[in-house]
């Protein structure tokens, strides 16, 4: 049976791309990280269009009748909005562009790997790396502007200053570790998830017969769906976890 799930030798739809052929194969995940920016973008224009449709006034706090992208991203800003403001605080206006953007982008390439055809990029650690350390980056600058350097280095150091050398190690390997963790627990998941799927929709169906061999594996399609939500969601959570230390002002 043609395996229907993206995975290494699977039917895959960005294959047809001429400059994907051949070596160019390896650019593949790159190539299914551009889909999903495309994706969102293309969702975004169709929210923003439908917002400047919307009448002006109060009678653009009523909600429409049914769900369509408008509603689907003011749901999504409110939630993540509101997640920010029970960690950050005052500040959650100010890095919500931030975990919004990874939340999404995260979100719609684990969803890539449920339709069959497409890869999950999130199952690379080349993908996931890069956003990680980003993530550290951008923490750590927050932390050094709300505090400035003195201040921000010496809670590496500990209360006690003697102990202030192996406090200074914990730390820094507690720092580096946590890209490392994010990037890895994301890849874990994700290529363990499409692993499963790949087993369920492609080889359960030629030995179980068509009832049960195509019954079966919606349930972990529905499971694929909950597991990119939970994925995203957690890296999003751990990322708005990490600037919140780094600009807490109780060091």
């Amino acid at each position: 049976m043609t395996a229907v799930l993206a995975s290494e030798g699977a039917f895959q739809w960005l294959a047809f791309l001429p400059f994907l052929h051949g070596n160019g194969a390896k650019y593949l995940p790159l190539a299914h990280s551009f889909l999903a920016v495309a994706i969102i973008l293309g969702v975004a224009w169709m929210a923003r269009k439908a917002m400047d449709r919307a009448p002006k006034g109060k009678a653009d706090l009523i909600p429409a009748a049914d769900l369509k992208p408008r509603n689907l991203f003011e749901l999504y800003v409110e939630a993540i909005l509101n997640m920010c403001r029970g960690v950050l605080g005052k500040d959650a206006e100010r890095f919500f562009p931030l975990i919004g953007g990874l939340f999404i982008y995260i979100f719609v390439q684990n969803m890539l790997g449920v339709f069959p055809g497409f890869l999950p990029p999130t199952d690379q650690l080349n993908t996931n790396l890069p956003v990680a350390i980003s993530v550290f980056v951008i923490y750590n600058i927050a932390g050094v502007r709300a505090h400035g350097w003195a201040d921000y280095g010496k809670h590496f150091l500990g209360p006690v200053l003697w102990l202030g050398p192996l406090m200074l190690a914990i730390e820094a390997v507690s720092h580096i570790v946590r890209p490392v963790s994010l990037s890895v627990r994301l890849y874990g998941n994700i290529f363990g998830d499409h692993l499963v799927m790949n087993i369920f929709l492609n080889e359960l169906p030629a030995s179980l017969g068509a009832i049960l061999g195509y019954g079966i594996p919606v349930i972990f399609l529905a499971l694929g769906c909950f597991v990119s939500f939970i994925q995203a969601f957690v890296f999003s959570l751990l990322s708005t976890l990490y600037i919140g230390l780094a600009v807490a002002h109780d060091h």
